[in-house]
């Protein structure tokens, strides 16, 4: 929704995923049983899960991909498929651009359903051999589904805590207690849920889904105590210890960081060297399951291999940066996609790891993985979170600056003046924060010898009437705090002449006059990927032998969460059109839809608009 039109959101998978879903949804769930059980084996507390999951076709044809993602820490113990013959799963290392991730797998297969009313059945069998990965059972499923009981049962000497979030009222809870065991068995049922349904720019899914948070603190089996996450400060420990085994050599970091540096004078600048350097030359990949999700990659092995992902990167930076005396520490923190914080431990709860830098009585937060990001400025995704750091035995629980929208600038200033028919004149674009991480991204991204036609493309915006040359563009790299494309102009498809007359609209980005939500398919509040902000200044310059007619009138709109302002000024001479959008807060709830529709409309109404000049 949100300019430049290339922006996506990222949405996380769940641990199963079953792909086939439409707006008809021609696949339903008629019934799943999704049982976990805590076990004492002779390998330790494990958790058993048992799911059986029963598809029904609604219409013909139809096919249904399943997924379901395992680790070193994740067994699948057995599939069976019945209803269908002759489809075997198939079992493979999860690959993405061609780099393996550590230890994450999947097994996947397709279901095909030939005939409407054609049923079929999924016998699920897995064990979690930690229980600390055991964070979330999620209720609602890809299709529709007509009936779910999920059982948790929990050993009299499991300490365990499940935690109910968006829950409608069509969940049903029970807890039975053995009385024998004096185990007990939490149990959830949910009917005639909608399938859930991903959306472009929306909340992380642990905003939205019904789902249980389960938070593991300790057991006792046999009398013998194991403390998992009773409190914070134990999930703190268990990081730390992971951190502790990785042999950071430090020699070779030493002598690296020492080279880049070498010509730096002023601390601010060793720093941003060093930062930008790991930005721009070592390639982020994800670990995301597993102990590799979780225990940073040796700092000179991601040197030697040029790519890790956040805790590799961020690991590597802290300690190029020690090496130089400074204080540098890891940090832990999950980013806006997930709605909780460290009032819960859990596994469930991060999903990232920066570097925290003490410095000048302050402390700035590194992020690597973000190119084009300089010293001092923060991704969005991070702005406003919780964050655990590295304090030796102890941590530190500190939170993230958030930035106003200013940071998140797109700019635009053109001087115009009219010949031939045409407005002729210069012009520049500056961008700021994510705007100007974004342009940079895809400016690095484009071929060299394909730069100048994307960026000529980019500024005549389609229009073959009109002429971009002189291109220049300034603060490319991850240092710049600003990235400025300035340019010449010949734009003839904003002026119409009629006789002595010339009507001219000087807007030709028209920002959002294409974002009206279509509230009967919008299923999901509107998460924008920042606050930003918008900004043109365009100035006319009136010929001598023409008179001002007509002037578009002014809007001005003011909601709580963004203002949209536009005003035509005469001054002297010039006529100088100031547009001016800004977003407050990344979040539009559905019931400020109808608004933002309303709103939008008088946008495109503004836009319409037209100066007109007559002939002296």
């Amino acid at each position: 929704m949100m300019r430049p039109a290339f922006l996506s959101i990222l949405l996380s998978l769940c641990a199963s995923i079953i792909l086939a879903q439409n707006d008809d949804d021609n696949v339903l769930i008629t019934n799943k049983q999704n049982n976990f059980i805590f076990e004492n084996s002779k390998n330790g507390i494990i958790v058993k899960e048992t799911a059986v999951t029963n598809f029904e076709a609604s219409k013909m044809s139809e096919t249904v991909s399943f997924f379901e993602f395992y680790n070193n820490e994740v067994e699948i113990n057995s599939i069976k498929i019945k209803g269908i013959k002759n489809v075997k799963p198939a079992y493979k290392l999860y690959v993405s651009d061609d780099l393996f991730y550590s230890d994450a797998k999947v097994c996947h297969f397709k279901l095909p359903f030939e005939s409407k009313g054609k049923t079929a059945q999924v016998e699920l069998q897995k064990t979690i051999k930690d229980p600390r990965y055991f964070t979330s059972v999620y209720l609602s499923e890809p299709h529709f589904l007509k009936q779910k009981t999920v059982n948790i049962t929990v050993p009299e000497w499991m300490n365990v805590e499940v935690l109910e979030k968006n829950f409608g009222n069509n969940i049903t809870k029970s807890i039975i207690e053995d009385p024998k065991t004096k185990a007990k068995t939490y149990s959830y049922r949910i009917e005639n849920e909608k399938a859930d349904v991903f959306e472009e720019e929306m909340q992380g899914r642990t905003y939205v889904f019904p789902h249980l948070m389960i938070l593991i603190k300790s057991a006792s089996p046999e009398g013998n105590k194991i403390t998992y996450f009773e409190k914070l400060q134990d999930q703190y420990n268990w990081y730390k210890a992971l951190v502790n085994e990785v042999d950071n050599d430090t020699s070779i970091i030493r002598d690296r960081a020492s080279q880049l540096i070498q010509n730096c004078s002023t601390d601010r600048e060793k720093v941003a060297t060093l930062f930008a350097w790991v930005q721009d030359n070592i390639r982020y990949v994800a670990f995301e399951d597993g102990i590799a999700g979780f225990k940073p990659d040796a700092a000179k092995e991601v040197l030697r291999k040029k790519y890790g992902d956040c805790k590799g990167m961020s690991n590597l930076l802290k300690e190029m940066l020690v090496t130089q005396g400074y204080d540098a520490r890891l940090a832990w923190l999950g980013t806006h996609h997930i709605a909780y914080d460290y009032s819960t431990p859990s596994l469930g709860i991060d999903n990232h790891v920066i570097c925290a830098l003490f410095l000048d009585n302050g402390i700035y937060y590194l992020d690597p993985t973000v190119k084009y990001m300089p010293l001092g400025e923060y991704p969005a995704a991070i702005q406003g979170r919780q964050t655990m750091i590295e304090n030796g035995d102890d941590f530190l629980l500190k939170v993230i600056p958030a930035f106003e929208s200013k940071l998140n600038t797109d700019s635009l200033f053109c001087d115009y003046r009219i010949e031939n028919g045409m407005l002729i004149g210069e012009g520049s674009y500056t961008y700021k924060g994510e705007s100007k991480q974004l342009l940079l991204s895809l400016y690095h991204a484009t071929p060299k010898d394909k730069l100048n036609i994307t960026l000529k493309g980019f500024l005549e915006k389609g229009n073959v009437q009109d002429k971009v040359s002189g291109i220049k563009i300034e603060g490319t790299d991850s240092r710049a705090k600003e990235t400025k494309i300035a340019f010449g102009i010949a734009n003839k498809s904003s002026v119409q002449q009629a006789n002595d007359e010339y009507y001219i609209g000087l807007d030709t980005d028209k920002d959002f006059s294409r974002n009206v939500i279509d509230t009967a398919k919008r299923k999901h509040d509107l998460f924008f990927p920042y606050k930003q902000r918008i900004v043109q200044n365009i100035v006319l310059n009136i010929p001598d032998d023409h008179v001002l007619v007509h002037l578009p009138e002014s809007l001005s709109l003011h909601r709580d969460g963004y203002r949209i302002s536009l005003s035509y000024t005469k001054e002297n001479s010039k006529i100088v059109y100031r547009k001016e959008i800004t977003f407050m807060q990344q979040l539009l709830n559905k019931n400020n839809f109808e608004q933002w529709n309303r709103d939008l409309a008088a946008l495109k109404k503004a836009y319409r608009e037209q100066i007109v000049l007559k002939k002296k």
